[in-house]
């Protein structure tokens, strides 16, 4: 069955769940200050990053969401490193934030060959340079140029795409590895 075969009465009622979903309620509301903390510590966002996101997040009627019973199974674990439900949901969904926030380019090298290279944001778990050569096992720091985002002025990293790969797998290991120590 391909995406484009989905029964429509099904999709219909998972549109409606998520519309009456408590975040999807919640989303004209001002995040709490304690919301806009637990984001900051848990993904290293500053605090308007923060803000974007739990509210994109909260607006995205479209998103998977877990279900009840999955959320009752991890949730002592979860809670225990500091999540409540919407934070879990956005963990799981790095991936898709990194994807969100990256474009694939291609650029011409200092002796005149194309290559394709991975720019994305800095910020969050991805919050420099640094980082993005530890997470990606680069020998040297990758570049970074500065730029402007949806929210103002903002760093972007470039990579090449075996490095995007790591980056990626990185991200996902990252939610294995917090579900581990939470549990």
């Amino acid at each position: 069955m391909s995406d484009f075969d989905l029964d429509p009465l099904a999709e219909l009622n998972r549109l409606a769940d998520a519309a009456l979903s408590t975040d999807a309620q919640a989303a004209s509301t001002y995040p709490s200050p304690d919301t806009i903390a637990r984001w900051q510590r848990l993904f290293h966002y500053d605090r308007k990053q923060a803000l974007q996101l739990i509210t994109a997040q909260r607006l995205d009627l479209s998103r998977t969401r877990i279900s009840d019973t999955h959320w009752e199974l991890v949730r002592p674990s979860r809670e225990a490193a500091g999540h409540d439900r919407e934070s879990y949901e956005h963990a799981l969904g790095l991936g898709k934030v990194l994807k969100e926030q990256s474009a694939t380019i291609t650029i011409t090298t200092a002796d005149g060959r194309q290559e394709q290279a991975f720019v994305f944001r800095l910020g969050g778990l991805l919050e420099n340079a640094e980082k993005v050569r530890e997470v990606a096992g680069l020998e040297k720091l990758p570049k970074v140029v500065n730029g402007q985002g949806e929210m103002g002025p903002a760093q972007f990293c470039v990579v090449d795409l075996k490095a995007k790969g790591k980056v990626e797998d990185w991200l996902a290991m990252s939610q294995v590895a917090q579900s581990e120590k939470g549990s």
